[in-house]
């Protein structure tokens, strides 16, 4: 494939633009009253959902059900992303992430992009990761589990062995905002990242006007995104080597 081709994307090896990019809670907000700015902090991020029954294990309660983004270049839509979160008993959960890009010109398809990633948390702490990532033709398969204090297994043919504590590139988690460094879900490997506090506003999003707090990661990951206040990710972008814009925006939820 040619350099052209994957200037598109921005190396669109993990939309996961969260944003995965992801996504975090499952409650309804609209507009910015008071009482959701302050909700809008960044400690609260994390903290938000505690007064939940927390499931997992987890000291926030997890959202449950699928939430689904439309991706978007220059405002054309591309693709989506479905995240789907799923308890199996008191302490474990599921998060399962679906992404599939297809960028065409003239009606011919011209990119194509699909991953699927399954992390399994137990009692708060993530045990396994795996994703099948087929990126314009190419496949990437990565395979970790837990041993001890690290995440150990396979990127393809290559061995890896990464710190058990890393949050997924997928960045649902409400600590991802905390972090000095995640864990790529398509190679499987340490990005160091930066994140930033760019403060809080409002979105107009197909699911309507809603109070979002903005943060920028930069690094060896760099992406845009909008949290609400109980954590559910709302909008993503980055900005691809062409100078297109790539977007994901919350399209429902449960």
């Amino acid at each position: 494939m040619s350099i052209t081709r994957r200037q598109l994307l921005l190396n669109m090896t993990h939309t996961t633009l969260v944003v995965a990019a992801g996504a975090g809670g499952a409650m309804s907000f609209v507009g910015g009253s008071p009482a959701v700015a302050d909700s809008l902090a960044p400690d609260s991020l994390a903290t938000s959902a505690q007064s939940a029954s927390a499931i997992a294990g987890f000291p926030f309660a997890p959202p449950l059900g699928r939430f689904i983004y439309t991706i978007t270049r220059d405002g054309n839509p591309i693709g989506t992303q479905k995240l789907d979160f799923v308890t199996d008993g008191d302490d474990q959960l599921t998060v399962i992430t679906d992404v599939e890009i297809d960028v065409r010109m003239l009606g011919l398809s011209f990119y194509t992009f699909t991953q699927h990633i399954e992390e399994k948390w137990q009692d708060g702490i993530l045990q396994a990761i795996s994703s099948d990532t087929l990126d314009d033709g190419e496949e990437r398969k990565v395979d970790l589990h837990r041993k001890g204090d690290r995440l150990q297994g396979k990127y393809n043919t290559k061995n890896r062995d990464v710190p058990g504590d890393l949050i997924p590139s997928t960045l649902w988690h409400p600590d991802a905002i905390k972090q000095k460094s995640v864990l790529d879900t398509v190679r499987a490997r340490q990005h160091q990242v930066t994140v930033t506090d760019k403060g809080e506003g409002t979105l107009v999003l197909p699911v309507g006007e809603v109070a979002a707090r903005h943060f920028a990661f930069t690094g060896e990951l760099n992406r845009d995104v909008w949290y609400g206040p109980d954590g559910v990710i709302l909008k993503a972008e980055m900005k691809a080597k062409d100078g297109s814009i790539i977007r994901q925006e919350l399209l429902d939820r449960p």
